[in-house]
């Protein structure tokens, strides 16, 4: 086994482990607690994001990147609707985008790695 198997196999596994162990428990917490809270603070609420499990997905990356960047929060004229928000719930969306973002580039890396040196020995 080779240094580049060792390393995709590394990266599988974070992939695997970061998306069925943090970040669907993490998804299934604000589906049932945190999003309705959300879209009646945000979006005057009209309940699109929580809907379903996927949605909720969708629309965790989109508030925390309302919560994250300003110029993203200016787009959709939530900028002066994201400090109504309480933190502790702010901090939870930010967290789920990080360790998002952590996750797929792990999975990138997995693939580029395949990819770039399928056959090293």
């Amino acid at each position: 086994m080779s240094i580049t198997d060792l390393i995709g196999l590394l990266l599988g596994g974070s992939f695997v482990f970061l998306g069925l162990f943090v970040l669907f428990p993490m998804l299934l917490y604000i589906y049932n607690k945190r999003i309705k809270l959300v879209e009646d603070i945000l979006e005057d609420g009209r309940e699109y994001f929580s809907l379903n499990i996927f949605l909720t997905g969708h629309g965790t990356l989109h508030y925390a990147s309302v919560f994250m960047f300003d110029w993203y929060a200016k787009r959709y004229n939530l900028l002066h609707l994201k400090d109504n928000v309480p933190p502790k719930i702010t901090g939870i969306f930010k967290i789920y985008y990080v360790i998002f973002m952590i996750d797929m580039l792990c999975f990138t890396a997995m693939i580029i790695l395949d990819y770039i040196y399928p056959n090293i020995k």
